[in-house]
């Protein structure tokens, strides 16, 4: 008994200091650009961890700097949008491989899944020349019209496999009192279905307001510019004012840490349900 209970404290202990280091390795980069937003220029790169005066102007004049409520307009015209096709159109595609029976159904979905495989550099060249044709480069809409187009394959599979847990006599008994499918998604399954929606929801918040790439290749007008790609201007042609980037940074992470913080239960739900199901 004092053995197991020896084994158990042990196992514990090292558990305990794994995490720790991970959390470590997450936390401290994090600190480090929180201190350094607050330095003055010639600190930046000194030895000390903690800055000697803690300027918090620079993160008045970091917003100065930029156009930053412009890139916030930008983001925002550009994230709404693309949460609601994404959420919706990927729940419509997963609701159809879950409820519906049609024939090659499952080569159909392992096709999908295929899809996860390729990195978005294959498709990127093609993509852009497809744009440029239809005269959508310098615009928003090659950023959002996509996102209506099933949402992702991760995202459907996600829905998918929870929407298969939802007991078919709810769909039996709509039919009976004279639902059609689409009244039947929209009443009954979506409303079940929130902790995946609300996960899904939150990996597309996380994905738009981070994403550097597309903004980069389909922006080239300034007054455009997302707050990822807002960032750039910090950096000059010989210098980089490491100082109002980092309060920069931390002022743009802020709202993805937040909707993190207040949605991190149906987050942790939607994952942990969905991939408990069997596929």
């Amino acid at each position: 008994m004092e053995r197991n209970l020896k084994k158990i404290s042990i196992s514990g202990i090292i558990s305990q200091l794994v995490l720790i280091a991970g959390a470590a390795v997450v936390i401290v980069p994090l600190l480090w650009t929180f201190f350094t937003s607050l330095k003055t220029p010639a600190e930046v790169f000194k030895d000390n961890f903690f800055p000697t005066t803690w300027l918090w102007s620079n993160y008045a004049d970091a917003v100065r700097a930029i156009p930053f409520f412009t890139f916030l307009l930008n983001t925002l015209i550009i994230l709404l949008p693309v949460l609601i096709g994404t959420v919706f159109s990927a729940a419509l595609c997963a609701y159809g491989f879950a409820r519906f029976r049609f024939k090659g159904k499952k080569a159909l979905f392992l096709v999908l899944l295929a899809t996860m495989m390729l990195p978005s550099q294959v498709t990127l060249i093609p993509m852009f020349i497809m744009f440029k044709e239809a005269g959508w480069v310098d615009t928003f809409l090659p950023l959002i019209v996509p996102s209506f187009f099933g949402g992702g394959a991760f995202n459907i599979f996600l829905i998918r496999q929870f929407m298969r847990a939802i007991p078919r006599d709810l769909d039996e008994s709509a039919f009976v009192d004279g639902a059609n499918r689409m009244q039947i998604f929209l009443r009954i399954i979506l409303p079940l279905s929130m902790a995946p929606l609300i996960a899904v929801a939150i990996f597309t918040f996380m994905g738009v307001w981070n994403d550097f790439q597309g903004p980069l290749i389909y922006l080239n007008s300034t007054e455009k510019y997302t707050l990822a790609l807002g960032l750039s201007m910090f950096k000059g042609l010989y210098n980089v004012e490491w100082n109002m980037l980092m309060a920069a940074t931390i002022l743009i992470m802020l709202p993805a840490l937040i909707v993190f913080f207040i949605a991190q239960k149906y987050f942790i739900e939607g994952i942990s349900i969905s991939s408990a199901i069997k596929g």
